[in-house]
């Protein structure tokens, strides 16, 4: 299968100097997290909600800044004739929620990681969510403090935290959204500390964090994590004890494999 056969060619671009606060109009009324950056037609950067989320907590006028100053550059593409096994693999090993695709200089077309998820890209019709999993993930209270869990996350490089009580039982999990949303860009909040609002795990988690089985078929969950919007979800046993967490890179991995 190739990429034009599942890209979304009516894609929404901004250009460098299009200011964050209308970038994130447009996110919220056409709800996407990406929006190719262009220069004279041509793609120049990319813009995540990511990206918008730390400028939105780091300076009190956001909302002016073009978006040339906060997107990402280079930005990676791909073409309407590649393989989309191949594209999977490249957002898997790069960790990337979306990628213009283009043809020439000309922007055709989006590709998403739910436009991966979808029916287009299956597992393995024996995959669960086993084979996916992160197993034994760390843990962390509601009750450590978010400067802890950020350390954490960051000499981890991990960006999903079960969080659990005293008697190791779910109570929701901690997402690099859900920091970015709260103190905005995690590797300044750890470098500036002092002077910064305190909270708590349990202030900011999103509860209840989602749970499956270890036996739910990976083609399943993949298509709950499109339709859905998921991040990750938490593992359980027979037992339903945690036993591991489950990101849509996760599942990408798996896919390009298959």
């Amino acid at each position: 299968m190739k990429i034009k056969q599942i890209m979304r060619p009516q894609v929404i671009a901004i250009s460098e100097s299009t200011s964050l606060g209308e970038a994130y109009t447009t996110m919220n009324q056409s709800q996407i997290r990406h929006l190719p950056v262009t220069r004279d037609g041509v793609v120049v950067g990319m813009l995540s909600e990511r990206d918008l989320l730390a400028c939105r907590v780091d300076h009190t006028d956001w909302w002016q800044i073009p978006a040339g100053r906060a997107m990402h550059a280079p930005v990676q593409t791909a073409g309407p004739e590649d393989a989309l096994d191949e594209v999977v693999a490249k957002m898997a090993r790069d960790k990337l929620g979306a990628m213009p695709i283009v043809d020439g200089d000309r922007l055709v077309g989006i590709v998403t990681v739910i436009d991966v998820l979808q029916p287009h890209a299956k597992p393995s019709p024996t995959s669960t969510a086993r084979d996916a999993m992160t197993p034994f993930p760390l843990t962390i209270s509601p009750e450590a403090s978010l400067f802890d869990a950020v350390a954490m996350m960051m000499d981890h490089r991990i960006r999903h935290v079960p969080v659990v009580d005293h008697a190791g039982a779910l109570v929701g999990i901690l997402c690099e959204r859900d920091i970015r949303t709260a103190i905005g860009d995690p590797i300044r909040y750890r470098e500036i500390r002092h002077g910064v609002p305190r909270h708590n795990v349990g202030d900011i988690m999103t509860m209840p964090a989602v749970v499956v089985p270890f036996d739910r078929p990976l083609a399943e969950l993949a298509r709950r994590f499109a339709e859905d919007h998921l991040e990750a979800v938490c593992v359980v046993d027979k037992f339903a004890a945690l036993i591991g967490i489950v990101s849509y890179g996760d599942i990408l991995r798996v896919l390009a494999v298959h």
